[in-house]
């Protein structure tokens, strides 16, 4: 959980809450994932479960993992009786043992940029995996965008597209695609608060803009093929045979 000592808040916390209300903009992470979902899914990383709820009718046991203990708790809640997901408190390295070949499918939403040697998040990510096992991965694009609000976050780095692909591929992953970049027409934005005016969290009042901006955003990566995006997203694929 990353506090702003000036302010008194949680920036995580507020950031995700601001974050899940942005409903176009999850449906449309949610739709690069959904096609590669099924079988035991870990989720690490789960936040305040704005994609637990969405994951659980495609998983057959669904594992969700988080480091923060008021998170935890606020997932556990939420599939409280549910004997197919199991809640638990850890991070890569860090209080977790999960067997060689425990899922099918590791989705790992905005994570891997808060993890220091994220090389080694990846090699441990792949021995939980099967043989051919599916990561579904999200990170930040562009380190030139790297401004106060991902250091509020606890951002250790924002990717480029290679730098993606490159540490995937050395980690024993092979990709189904190129690392994909969207939502174009928040980077303005994400700019303007994180560099300019170097806010510290996410402005509620910019959830309405941002929701209408997801359409228009979703319409202009359809008809123009820029390399530019907030956000990249990565199908990869246990490479066979390590």
């Amino acid at each position: 959980m990353t506090h702003d000592a000036k302010g008194g808040v949680d920036c995580q916390e507020v950031t995700l809450q601001h974050v899940r209300e942005i409903r176009r903009y999850n449906d449309w992470i949610f739709s690069c994932l959904q096609p590669h979902l099924g079988g035991r899914i870990l989720e690490l990383g789960c936040g305040i479960g704005t994609y637990s709820a969405r994951l659980r009718p495609f998983a057959g046991q669904l594992t969700c993992v988080d480091m923060d203990a008021g998170f935890v708790n606020q997932v556990g809640a939420m599939f409280r009786g549910d004997p197919g997901v199991v809640v638990s408190m850890g991070t890569v390295g860090e209080g977790l043992d999960f067997a060689p070949g425990s899922f099918d499918v590791a989705v790992c939403l905005n994570v891997l940029e808060h993890i220091e040697d994220d090389a080694a998040a990846l090699q441990q990510l792949r021995t939980w995996l099967v043989p051919g096992g599916t990561l579904l991965l999200q990170v930040p694009a562009h380190p030139s965008l790297y401004g106060t609000i991902d250091e509020a976050l606890g951002h250790w780095r924002r990717y480029t597209r290679s730098q993606l692909a490159g540490i995937l591929v050395r980690n024993g992953f092979e990709l189904e695609a190129p690392p994909r970049h969207l939502y174009l027409l928040a980077v303005p934005g994400w700019w303007w608060f994180g560099r300019v005016k170097r806010r510290r969290i996410v402005p509620g009042t910019t959830v309405r803009v941002a929701n209408a901006m997801v359409v228009l955003s979703r319409w202009l990566e359809r008809a123009l093929p820029l390399r530019v995006g907030l956000t990249l997203v990565a199908v990869a694929r246990v490479r066979e045979g390590r």
